[in-house]
């Protein structure tokens, strides 16, 4: 879905500029923990004159390695809080051009990409419920062309976008809606996300 693909970029990009500011902050809370630390390590070093260099030397580097935990363990969060709203502002953009039927070409690949990987000839399949007719009309197609026979289930399912296949027998199923691929997306999302704010 490389539409979905140029989407994420955009969502994420304009999370980005938003959260430059929150990094600036967090830098100079560094800097003044590294500063207050460094005044400590003074005063010991003073009061420790006999082991001044082997002293100062250890306290430096624990300070250090606490403030880059700190910093990294930070970062971290702030990172998966970007994946986060990137993905959350994704769903969005879905969610308003679905309601407006710009994505009916891609629900009709979603349905025929999941009835493939499933393969039986006799499916039933889930939707949400603003996605169900045009789910049925699809699921005709689907029989017309391939002669695989689609049920469309009253029982709605939580999604954007998309549709979850199942054999009748539930022995087979395939998740082909938008959260589902874009928690495979994940990783790739939190590689982008981690370029453009490093």
């Amino acid at each position: 879905m490389s539409g979905l693909a140029r989407v994420i970029d955009e969502v994420a990009e304009k999370i980005i500029e938003r959260i430059e500011s929150s990094f600036q902050e967090l830098s100079g809370e560094v800097r003044k923990l590294i500063e207050n630390e460094r005044g400590e390590t003074l005063k010991i070093v003073d009061e420790m004159v006999e082991q001044a260099d082997k002293r100062s030397e250890m306290i430096k580097s624990r300070v250090l390695s606490l403030s880059q935990v700190k910093i990294r363990g930070r970062k971290l969060e702030q990172l998966e809080e970007c994946v986060d709203e990137v993905i959350k502002e994704v769903l969005k953009v879905i969610r308003e051009k679905a309601s407006r039927g710009e994505l009916d070409e891609y629900l009709e690949k979603m349905l025929e990409e999941a009835v493939d990987i499933v393969n039986a000839r006799k499916v039933k399949a889930y939707t949400n419920t603003l996605l169900r007719e045009k789910l049925k009309k699809f699921s005709e197609k689907v029989l017309s062309e391939r002669g695989i026979e689609v049920t469309i289930q009253e029982e709605p399912v939580e999604t954007v976008f998309g549709v979850i296949v199942k054999s009748i027998d539930d022995l087979v199923s395939y998740d082909n809606t938008v959260e589902a691929r874009l928690e495979k997306m994940k990783p790739q999302i939190r590689k982008a996300v981690a370029t453009l704010i490093s």
